[in-house]
């Protein structure tokens, strides 16, 4: 085993101090085992100092408006969850998983002819600058946690043009290139990419920087196939399903994000944000639950944007105003537990990967699925 990137699970990138890994085995597969992907940080300060650091970078990257994950958990404070065997043998938890467990493939159809026309627009507004080397003075400096801080003491100037300076490279093979080595990787044809460059209006740019042009190019290509293959895809079930016989009878992790549960078949959830946390303990105050899991990370569903992992799966009880079972029919729900549940809010690979996932559970499987930020919005 050995690492290539570094991964941390619900979280954003961190920028400047801590890089992303991930563990890969040898043959070079992606390891989403969490007991096995776990990136354990050994910094040259204060554990304090270091959280208060990190989370100081992220909204330094992200912005004041980002929600923050949870601080890194102590890796002194290690405890075990354990599988309450007794509920995974009820038989509204054996009737909730058969109802999820099954597996999917999807289908798309997309209209090649409007992809191009729709890059082509935001192509044409592209506003890419020369590349050319520029030369700006700094004064260093230390602050008190003795990390260097960069003083501008002038402002940058050009020192030298590059445009035209070199040969113009294969723009198609540039761009095929920068696709196919993208997460995760696309392939178009080299006819839908030239006909991207012969309909642009912004062929200057692309001969003064080339190399700016196509990662522009590839980016809004990303971005509008991504649109189009989650407005077009189509799921069906296979034969393929997940084993309840999956589930860990205990799991490793930090004593610093787990709670108690009662409702869960395992005694204690781990949590990877304050909504989920809250979220939890909304859960066990709330008699209409049966029983419910956090699903773990190897139960995903396939999309065009990559694994999706979505976060419960519950089983409820309808319950009169006296608290008292109406008798009707168990309701079994997947629920997202999002900070906000206007998607125009969220990151486009969480919009995507939501719209998976209603096809997959709603039109697939006949599941209940939903977006909510609290236990309030149940069912």
């Amino acid at each position: 085993m050995f690492f290539r990137y570094a991964h941390l699970t619900k979280q954003p990138p961190i920028s400047r101090n801590v890089k992303k890994l991930e563990a890969v085995d040898q043959s070079g597969q992606r390891i989403h085992d969490s007991q096995v992907n776990v990136l354990t940080v050994v910094a040259n300060q204060s554990y304090d100092q270091y959280v208060r650091q990190l989370q100081e970078e992220i909204v330094y990257e992200y912005g004041e408006k980002v929600e923050l994950p949870p601080r890194p958990a102590n890796a002194r404070k290690r405890m075990t969850i354990q599988l309450r065997k007794e509920c995974i043998l009820k038989p509204e938890f054996k009737e909730l998983w058969d109802r999820i467990k099954a597996k999917t493939r999807y289908s798309v159809s997309i209209d090649s002819e409007q992809l191009v026309d729709d890059v082509v627009k935001d192509v044409d507004d592209l506003e890419i600058r020369p590349p050319r080397v520029v030369i700006s003075k700094a004064q260093l400096d230390i602050n008190d946690e003795s990390a260097f801080v960069a003083l501008q003491l002038s402002v940058a100037k050009t020192f030298i043009d590059l445009s035209g300076r070199y040969p113009l490279p294969n723009l198609i093979d540039m761009m095929t290139y920068l696709l196919e080595n993208t997460s995760p990787p696309v392939r178009l044809t080299k006819k839908t990419l030239l006909q991207i460059f012969l309909r642009t209006l912004n062929k200057k740019a692309a001969l003064e920087n080339p190399f700016e042009f196509s990662s522009a190019v590839v980016r809004i290509l990303k971005e509008k196939l991504a649109e189009y293959l989650v407005n077009g895809i189509q799921y069906e079930k296979i034969q393929q399903w997940y084993e309840m016989s999956q589930l860990k009878g205990f799991v490793e992790t930090w004593e610093d994000y787990t709670i108690p549960a009662n409702r869960s078949v395992y005694d204690r959830i781990e949590y990877d944000s304050e909504v989920e946390r809250k979220f939890v303990e909304g859960l066990e105050r709330i008699d209409q639950i049966r029983v419910y899991i956090k699903l773990p990370s190897w139960f995903t569903v396939p999309t065009p944007v990559g694994e999706y992992n979505p976060d419960w799966a519950i089983v409820w009880e309808d319950r009169d105003e006296h608290g008292q079972p109406t008798g009707k029919p168990l309701l079994y729900l997947v629920r997202e537990t999002k900070s906000t549940i206007q998607k125009d809010k969220l990151r486009p690979d969480e919009r995507y990967k939501i719209t998976c996932g209603e096809k997959h559970f709603r039109e697939a499987l006949g599941v209940s699925y939903k977006v909510v930020t609290s236990p309030s919005e149940l069912p």
